[in-house]
């Protein structure tokens, strides 16, 4: 991996997610329609073209209840256009190939909204099922996923979910729901989180629009192996993301773990705005505190508080550890590209910070509580706010501003200094070499960062300037390849139409792709035999 950009960012809101929805069910499916505008409860001579009973052959209810309540697997239920205030909630699962699919026919408008809709769409203890291009707003809560397995969201336009308890079941909450996909949808303008997995595993979320939450736009607590990719993220309320652990969390609060947060993977979104918080916490883009995660080719831009801040505190951020930070490009925030937690008695290690551009941040001391904030760091060019000295390397990556005092790139401290003055990269590199190596501070030359269009200028130094993830363990061949550190690589973690990462050997033109790694013993499994030497960078 030798390329600090290696994604067109003008392309990145268009990526194509080839995933393997379009052929949810292989066998002959039934089609059943529903129709408000019909008189009668039901009919099965429904002419879908003149919209009226009596001269057609099709299958048509009135209500959305009627028709969740007969559709089994392999239905497909087209929903006419107009507004129906009434709860969806399939009575059954569909099965494996055989999805019960609830969409909207053509591009017909489906409104689905009521006040004291509490969700509007409940799926818990459903599978394979799909919900697909509906309107869902005004109503209390959006959706319900409890213990729901293999469902597809996509292409929905959920807004204005308004519960008044401000409950973090307002959004589209998930609890105990594995395999699921939230693709293409919108959403928007909820009075607590748009979007929580709740000891969710393997989900994908992809190719959404997040906006406007009163808390957060999406939280993963107590997850694993959850992908966050290609996503488009501004929240004018309050901050974007977040990853912790357990405490008191659940639809009763009934879930308390710890080090449980592993293994997700989010890459490749636009992290474009977070407001002010005023004399209080900064609003970011992610408040991190998780496990074995990756976060990779992301770009952060706009926010008033840190792009990226990497936490600890009780009770549900506790561990923070084995993450891996590359190939981001974290600017023009109002606070700092990437803040570092204090030293507390929590677990704080082995996070590696690679290959990354932080530049031009510019610190506003919007909460003026801290005097070092409004006396000292104020309009100072703050890429990394720091509040230790341990459990993190940043090795490779781009710490620039385009004027301003270049000692307080890097600034140790919290709301406190924890030096008497601050210095500048080279004195981070030569007295804390465990700490910073092989970093920079040039212009990355992008090509229109105030329009926030971040690719490379042809004179960018930062073309092929990235490091090499990892090196080779020992020499060998074949499909299993033992890596230093297998942390920065993905297998698809067992999601159906996800694929592994393409590698490649320094030195080679060939590649192959990753089939499945085992983490612990930092061996890789390919689709193609490879040969290699000792040391060789991956």
């Amino acid at each position: 991996m030798r390329r600090l950009n290696p994604f067109p960012t003008k392309c990145l809101l268009s990526i194509l997610f080839l995933l393997l929805v379009g052929c949810e069910n292989s066998a002959q499916s039934r089609i059943i329609y529903v129709d408000s505008s019909i008189k009668v409860s039901s009919s099965s001579s429904y002419n879908p073209v003149k919209r009226t009973v009596g001269d057609g052959t099709q299958l048509v209810y009135k209500t959305l209840r009627a028709s969740a309540n007969v559709a089994r697997a392999g239905d497909i239920v087209l929903i006419r256009g107009g507004t129906y205030s009434e709860q969806l909630i399939p009575e059954y699962s569909g099965k494996p190939g055989r999805f019960i699919t609830f969409k909207n026919y053509k591009k017909e408008k489906v409104v689905i909204t009521g006040a004291k809709l509490k969700p509007a769409v409940d799926i818990s203890y459903r599978s394979y099922i799909v919900i697909e291009g509906l309107t869902i707003t005004n109503v209390r809560r959006w959706l319900y996923g409890l213990k729901a397995n293999h469902n597809i969201i996509r292409k929905n336009h959920f807004s204005k979910a308004i519960d008044p308890a401000g409950s973090a079941k307002t959004g589209l909450f998930f609890q105990q729901a594995n395999y699921n996909k939230i693709i293409d949808n919108v959403i928007e303008d909820s009075t607590e989180d748009n979007l929580a997995l709740i000891k969710s595993d393997r989900n994908l979320i992809a190719g959404n629009t997040f906006k406007k939450a009163v808390h957060t736009l999406w939280t993963i607590k107590g997850g694993n192996f959850n992908v966050i990719r290609g996503n488009f993220f501004h929240n004018a309320l309050q901050k974007i993301g977040e990853v912790y652990d357990c405490y008191k969390v659940g639809f009763d609060h009934e879930f308390t773990e710890y080090n449980c947060t592993k293994h997700n993977l989010i890459e490749r979104n636009i992290f474009a705005y977070t407001p002010s918080s005023g004399r209080h916490s900064p609003y970011v883009g992610i408040q991190y505190a998780g496990q074995n995660g990756i976060i990779r080719f992301n770009i952060f831009y706009d926010t008033v508080g840190p792009a990226l801040d990497m936490t600890l505190y009780p009770q549900e951020a506790k561990y923070n550890t084995n993450n891996r930070i590359y190939n981001n490009i974290f600017y023009g925030t109002h606070f700092a590209g990437i803040s570092i937690s204090p030293v507390t008695e929590y677990a704080f290690e082995d996070n590696v910070f690679k290959n990354n551009i932080l530049a031009d941040s510019f610190f506003v001391a919007n909460d003026t509580r801290w005097w070092w904030w409004v006396k000292v760091l104020n309009g100072k060019p703050v890429q990394l706010l720091m509040g230790r000295l341990k459990g993190f390397v940043f090795e490779n990556n781009d710490f620039f501003a385009s004027r301003g005092d270049k000692r307080f790139l890097i600034t140790a401290g919290s709301r406190k200094p924890m030096m008497k003055t601050q210095y500048p990269l080279d004195y981070w590199q030569r007295v804390y070499p465990e700490l910073f190596t092989g970093n920079i501070s040039l212009n990355p030359k992008f090509i229109n960062a105030k329009k926030h269009d971040f690719n490379l200028r042809r004179n960018s130094p930062m073309i092929d300037a990235g490091a090499f993830l990892t090196k080779t363990s020992a020499a060998g061949k074949g499909k299993k390849l033992s890596v230093e550190d297998a942390g920065f690589f993905f297998d698809g973690y067992g999601i159906d139409g996800l694929k592994g990462d393409e590698i490649q050997l320094q030195g080679q033109s060939q590649s192959a792709r990753i089939l499945k790694i085992d983490y612990k013993k930092n061996i890789l499994i390919l689709d193609a035999p490879l040969e290699w030497h000792k040391a060789q960078g991956v």
